[in-house]
């Protein structure tokens, strides 16, 4: 029954009924529920500890017991209402039907024909309101309400259609959630094995995972207005049985996994390892063209591949620039300034200074455009970047300093300028790469978005097709050319429009896998997906979900401390802690304004305003000390503004003589900051409160780190946890215990005073 019936086979139960099944689920020892003895308790240092495998044993005593293992197939899971998509075509030949919607995050879930020439899906829903399309032919249905009456309402989709609307209606209940297979809920994370499970809010008293080594109390990590994690760690990675004890109206209830194999098993093998490195990284971005120009010799060759001489739909031509000229309409793709790879070795000590270890570099193969997204080669440097040998040289030096580079990879399009499609347009159906397209007909003009599919209908950018053996090859072949040649990891654009995008992907990770398990492999999607990041396909998304969608809009102060903890609470609840661990944490890129101006602190040429810097002061030390690697987009350690809006102002080149010294100094800071605090770059983050314009984290495998930022204008007193601490940010100050005032628009660090931080 699709993906979400499988995952919901996964160990979804309802545990409405706890106190009516008692006696029908009681074990029988005699006398009242009893629980043993906490064996062992979790620390960041217990990986070292010695633990004794024993067999695992029911405990006695009155329980009642749940097998979370036994929901029934076919069925939909208690908390969840079985609902019907049918699509019913009007005469004409269709070949496959799939539902997109905010149920699935937009992912492509295929309808099944039936007898009758109607498409059905069948899915299993949570209670509550969804957008969806149908998606025919590999094509967006425009306007839903011509082709689905059975929707509830429809509304519009910001493109000039409509989505329909669909309403399931039902009672959530009280529900726990735990599927072994599921990074969320198992992963490896810090050399640890970690177990979690969700739950309604409130719902559970306590929980203990009881396993072969011993017991291990579970804590309530993170919550949100419906729900909340629990979670324990077990500091090793070894085969072990495992039960979970909870405790629910004073009622002791052990949650199994069938009555024929009472205890869950984990057998010891990482099935998803965490790339070790990424954690203790912080990140960079560069787009080539406009970072800085190291050689002027190569700059002309950017004006002799560009796409504007071979496009035969406009007459528009591409212009060179001096580094400070004007901005004008054809900054996002055709104006070139010169910046090249030279340009980036020339700067490699300036990125020390920052504490970067990673680079992501946005294209540098032949293409057609300044942006690069139009590949003509995936095997060759594009001339107005520089040569393969100062590639070379670039990455080696970057490596001595101990920054790895990752490249962008673009599989779903290439540019019209590329051999393949040129030959195809010459030749036609004589073409030996006919099959690497999908053409509708030829003879045809280049850029005739008409006459062949392109990424978005964009004639410039014909779609490659996937799913012929010959481009997945080629395709892949570049991703390993370039890993042997030095690259560390790959950055995937638009994955989501794959035509078959598990498979490919699964088949990237694959190979890449095999022979460089250390690289780091990145998808370009916005949402949270965390179907993406299951194992299969990539180690990290770029997390525009976190950065724009919920630290971006507190730090503006759109969001209260309690609704941006809720956000973020739903956020790490979906992922394992080994992919949030992995986090390619972003909040800004060469595809947005620059935060400093959604910050409020203007456009292209303004003074920043001094309320827009403080905020983004308050959002960078945010992205600095959340799980994960943090990345900055060039230029806004130096305060540059920029709106995507006009012409992506974003991407003009990097003032360096205008560069915000202060702010730079307090990006360094962050990076001895996280050097400083190892929690800081842990794995774990646990929930501690949120109050008016106030939030506050633990980090660390022991809660070492309190970080309680304040987007309010106003002083706010937030009483401390117990013990004493000492603050390490901003400034280093004295022992504190009992309350801190948190400053307007600011963030603490603290560290407990016994740790030492």
């Amino acid at each position: 029954m699709i993906q979400l019936v499988k995952k919901a086979f996964g160990f979804l139960v309802l545990l409405l009924f706890f106190m009516s099944i008692i006696a029908a689920g009681c074990l029988q020892g005699g006398g009242t529920s009893t629980s043993s003895p906490v064996k062992s308790q979790l620390s960041s240092t217990s990986s070292t500890e010695p633990f004794k495998y024993t067999e695992l044993k029911l405990p006695p005593g009155n329980h009642t017991i749940l097998y979370l293992g036994e929901i029934l197939r076919g069925s939909c899971p208690p908390g969840t209402v079985g609902v019907t998509f049918i699509y019913r075509q009007n005469g004409s030949n269709v070949s496959s039907v799939s539902v997109r919607g905010t149920f699935n995050d937009w992912k492509e879930w295929h309808m099944k024909k039936m007898a009758n020439g109607s498409w059905i899906l069948r899915i299993c829903l949570s209670p509550g309101t969804y957008q969806y399309k149908f998606f025919i032919d590999g094509k967006w249905v425009k306007d839903m309400s011509k082709v689905d009456p059975t929707a509830d309402s429809y509304v519009n989709d910001g493109y000039g259609g409509k989505n329909a609307v669909k309403i399931v209606r039902g009672e959530r209940g009280f529900n726990l959630n735990y599927d072994p297979s599921n990074p969320a809920y198992f992963s490896i994370a810090d050399n640890r094995t970690v177990v979690r499970f969700k739950t309604g809010i409130g719902a559970v008293e306590s929980a203990t995972l009881v396993t072969s080594f011993g017991e291990f109390k579970m804590e309530k990590q993170l919550w949100w207005s419906s729900g909340e994690v629990w979670r324990a760690e077990v500091p090793l990675m070894k085969p072990f049985k495992y039960y979970f004890k909870v405790v629910y109206n004073g009622s002791s209830v052990l949650l199994l996994n069938t009555s024929a194999e009472p205890f869950f098993y984990f057998d010891g093998v990482d099935r998803f390892p965490q790339v070790q490195w990424v954690s203790r990284a912080i990140g960079y971005q560069i787009f080539p063209d406009r970072f800085y120009n190291g050689n002027r010799s190569n700059d002309a060759f950017a004006l002799q591949s560009d796409e504007l001489w071979l496009n035969e739909m406009t007459d528009e031509r591409p212009i060179l620039s001096n580094w400070s000229d004007p901005i004008t309409p054809l900054n996002c793709c055709h104006q070139y300034f010169g910046g090249d790879i030279a340009g980036i070795t020339d700067k490699l000590g300036y990125l020390s200074s920052l504490g970067v270890k990673l680079i992501y570099l946005n294209p540098i193969f032949l293409s057609g455009s300044v942006h690069g997204y139009d590949p003509y080669d995936y095997y060759r440097i594009d001339p107005k970047f520089g040569t393969k040998r100062e590639l070379k040289e670039f990455l080696n030096e970057a490596h001595k300093r101990g920054i790895r580079v990752i490249f962008d990879f673009v599989p779903d399009h290439s540019g019209i300028g590329h051999w393949a499609f040129l030959d195809v347009a010459a030749r036609g159906r004589a073409s030996p790469y006919w099959n690497w397209y999908s053409i509708r007909k030829w003879p045809f003009k280049l850029g005739d978005g008409k006459a062949y599919a392109g990424w978005w209908g964009i004639g410039s950018l014909p779609k490659l097709n996937t799913t012929n053996p010959a481009v997945e090859n080629y395709l892949l072949g570049a991703v390993m050319y370039w890993l042997k040649f030095g690259f560390d990891g790959v950055r995937v654009d638009t994955p989501t429009d794959l035509a078959n995008a598990d498979e490919f992907f699964s088949e990237m990770r694959k190979r890449v896998k095999a022979k460089y398990p250390d690289a780091y492999l990145v998808g370009e999607v916005w949402t949270l997906s965390p179907g993406w990041v299951s194992g299969d396909r990539f180690d990290s998304l770029m997390n525009y979900a976190l950065g724009r969608d919920i630290l971006l809009p507190y730090a503006i102060g759109y969001l209260g401390g309690k609704f941006a903890m809720n956000m973020l609470g739903r956020y790490y609840a979906s992922y394992g802690e080994n992919v949030v661990t992995m986090g390619f944490n972003l909040v800004d890129s060469h595809d947005t304004s620059r935060a400093l101006t959604d910050l409020g602190g203007g456009s292209l040429g303004d003074t920043p305003k001094p309320e827009a810097v403080k905020r983004l002061k308050l959002l960078s030390t945010l992205l600095y000390t959340l799980p994960g690697m943090p990345v900055t987009f060039q230029g806004d350690e130096c305060g540059f503004l920029g709106n995507k809006d006009h012409y992506d102002e974003e991407r003009y080149p990097l003032q360096w003589d205008k560069c915000n010294q202060t702010l730079v100094n307090h990006y360094r800071d962050l990076a001895k900051l996280r050097e400083s605090v190892p929690a800081l770059t842990s794995s774990k983050i646990k929930f501690y409160t949120a109050k008016e314009g106030v939030l506050a984290f633990f980090r660390g495998h022991r809660d070492e780190a309190l970080v309680i930022a304040n987007n309010g204008n106003n002083a706010t007193p937030i009483e401390l946890p117990a013990g004493t601490w000492k603050e390490v940010w901003p400034n280093d100050a004295g022992a504190i215990s009992g309350e801190v005032k948190v400053p307007p628009v600011s963030v603490l660090v603290l560290v407990r005073e016994e740790s030492g931080g």
